[in-house]
């Protein structure tokens, strides 16, 4: 064993000697140069099309240079000796503009690769001055989707058609205006081989993992951890996860282990993230907002925040889901059909055209638990669709052609949801589900609007588990029977009611909803979402598994009695933030103690002013614990990209 241990360390040693450091400057760099200093640095992307990487080796783009073409990144790492892309000399992204190429960033049959700190742009015409296609020698035809920039963008696009490849990471990375160029007169034209007739003007993607395979030879791209990243201002989706040749494989078949962390997905025209024929993804602590956005022609224009389609085990938890736009689906995330074990957890839903929880057909053990939607659900029906939006809906849809599909297991448990009076929002199960299962809910609908209408048609087929759940007031509901199943329609008591933030649907002292819900339990297994409650709400509060729990996605102990909770409580701004925050209370007493919590419960530090300061932490959700004249209030904060 020890021999084993000395050859390995050799081994490592060995390969870390090797590896050398390569530079590159647009500014200052010549290709004649060696490369291997920051005063000798190549010069173009060129010098880097022409040299295959060795494992550890680092490939560093000067600070605030900026270079056009595809950068077609040649050769693999191993496991412990990656490959690196990164900057130098300063802070500034450098930039990679893919001048009409099909990405700005090529991996094509190579792995164990991390790219960091890269600004990333790709909007330009896909033709040269001599008005011929942009490509690069070695990669094109219709394996490789064609292989320029004509009808398909990406800013990044891994590409495993030859192999399975392992390992990537992409970190702190900025990728926008992602738009492909088709000729004149073909911008609206569809195309046969793209999913949904994605218009060709529409079919640009910040990162694409594309896996080309087929019988008998079925690749995979695993392990991939893309973090501290931000998408903006894109064709169609942020970061799309798809597999090719997998009809009707099962998940063994599939890519497996991605987690998503700490990115923001801002004005994208599709969805920010679709994980495609994927297995064990975890997406958490990202901001979506304005997904579907209609802010350049070029857009998709609607889209769910994201969405999982035909994945197994999948986590998504503690993002922000905002302002999603669209005349189709358009929900804050929702689940699409052939899906297994997916749980949205911890979630906060704010403002979404389309509405909050969104379950399609052909799922197994599939749903919503501990979170909050406030003003969901707002789009009315268009002319000649039936589109209205939706608190809950539930749906056999399964792809046109394939008629109903029933799920197994779709459950909507511990949710906390706030409809004003201006909108119209609707709670539709549809016939053909299978077992649905809905409750502990709290949906409170402000008086004074039109009272949310309630369709649970019941097929003989389907098996309708309802009860627990709260509507208040009841007058603002016409309720399905299954719906008033040990139903309350007391008021809930929220700290406040009607606010853009987490903390205002807390229960105070008083309310009807604190250990009034339906106990959860009988499994130790947490992909058991019916038998096994999670053991946290939204806030991070335990949830026992012996005790009955309260209705709602808050199950802490009653915060103070709503006037004493106001006199007592904090004010925070700016939130979100992009750096610093500052508390005042409304005590005599205004000095602080400020626990910093990342949004696993990590402690981070402890600051004593009033003005904290976020700016070097990463984009996310923190916990700040203030203490304050022997008083504790934990807030919610989400920092923004600086």
């Amino acid at each position: 064993m020890i021999n084993k241990l000395i050859q390995l360390l050799v081994i490592t040693f060995a390969l870390t000697a090797n590896a050398t450091d390569y530079y590159i400057s647009s500014l200052t760099g010549l290709d004649s140069n060696n490369g291997l200093t920051d005063t000798t640095p190549w010069q173009t992307l060129d010098k880097l099309y022409n040299t295959t990487f060795l494992a550890g080796d680092k490939i560093l783009f000067k600070s605030g240079d900026v270079w056009q073409g595809m950068f077609w990144l040649k050769g693999s790492g191993t496991a412990g000796n990656p490959i690196i892309v990164d900057k130098y000399g300063g802070t500034t992204k450098p930039v990679i503009d893919g001048d009409g190429y099909q990405a700005s960033i090529l991996i094509y049959n190579d792995d164990y690769i991390e790219i960091n700190n890269l600004e990333l742009i790709n909007e330009a015409s896909h033709l040269d001055g001599g008005g011929g296609t942009k490509t690069l020698s070695g990669f094109g035809g219709a394996v490789n989707s064609w292989g320029n920039g004509k009808y398909n963008r990406f800013g990044i696009k891994i590409v495993a058609s030859t192999r399975s490849l392992n390992y990537f990471r992409i970190d702190n990375s900025k990728v926008h205006k992602i738009y492909p160029t088709p000729p004149a007169g073909e911008e609206n034209d569809t195309h046969y081989e793209t999913p949904n007739n994605i218009t060709k003007k529409s079919r640009g993607w910040g990162i694409k993992i594309d896996v080309q395979s087929s019988d008998p030879n079925y690749y995979k791209i695993n392990d991939v951890k893309i973090t501290n990243s931000y998408f903006t201002d894109i064709g169609h989706y942020g970061i799309w996860i798809k597999p090719l040749g997998l009809a009707g494989k099962d998940y063994t078949f599939y890519s497996s282990d991605y987690s998503i962390n700490n990115c923001e997905f801002n004005n994208t025209g599709g969805s920010g993230i679709v994980p495609n024929k994927s297995y064990n993804v975890t997406i958490e602590n990202n901001i979506f907002d304005g997904t579907g956005s209609t802010m350049d022609d070029r857009m998709w224009k609607r889209g769910s925040g994201l969405w999982t389609f035909s994945s197994k085990n999948v986590i998504v938890q503690h993002n922000q889901f905002l302002n999603v736009r669209g005349w189709q689906d358009s929900y804050g995330a929702h689940i699409d059909f052939g899906n297994e074990n997916v749980v949205f957890q911890y979630n906060y839903s704010y403002n979404n055209e389309g509405g909050f929880v969104e379950i399609l057909g052909d799922n197994i053990n599939c749903g919503y638990r501990y979170n909050i939607s406030v003003n969901d659900g707002w789009r009315t029906d268009p002319p000649n669709e039936v589109k209205h939006g939706r608190v809950f809906w539930v749906s056999p849809y399964c792809g046109q052609g394939n008629g109903a599909c029933p799920n197994t297991g779709s459950f909507i448990y511990n949710n906390t949801v706030y409809v004003p009076n201006n909108m119209d929002p609707e709670i539709l199960v549809m016939p053909k589900t299978g077992d649905t299962h809905i409750f502990n809910n709290i949906i409170y609908k402000q008086t004074g609007g039109t009272p949310m209408a309630t369709d649970l048609t019941n097929n003989s087929n389907d098996v309708l588990d309802v009860s627990h759940n709260q509507f208040y007031p009841q007058s603002q509901f016409v309720l399905e029977t299954e719906l008033q199943n040990n139903a309350i329609y007391t008021n809930p008591q929220f700290v406040s009611v009607g606010d853009n933030d987490p903390d205002s649907y807390k229960l105070a002292s008083g309310s009807t909803s604190i250990g009034a819900g339906k106990l959860i339990n009988g499994s130790t297994n947490f992909w058991n979402f019916l038998q096994n409650n999670g053991g946290l709400d939204y806030f991070g509060n335990l949830v026992s598994s012996t005790s009955v729990p309260n209705i709602g996605a808050y199950n802490g102990a009653p915060v103070l009695g709503l006037n004493q909770f106001k006199e007592k409580s904090l004010t925070y701004f700016p939130n979100p933030t992009n750096g610093k925050i500052t508390f005042k209370t409304n005590t005599s007493n205004n000095k602080l103690i400020v626990s910093i919590y990342d949004v696993t419960g990590r402690f981070l530090k402890n600051t004593f002013t009033n003005t904290v300061n976020l700016e070097h932490y990463p984009q996310g959700i923190y916990l700040l614990k203030v203490t304050y004249d022997s008083h504790v209030e934990t807030v919610r904060i989400i920092k923004q990209k600086n």
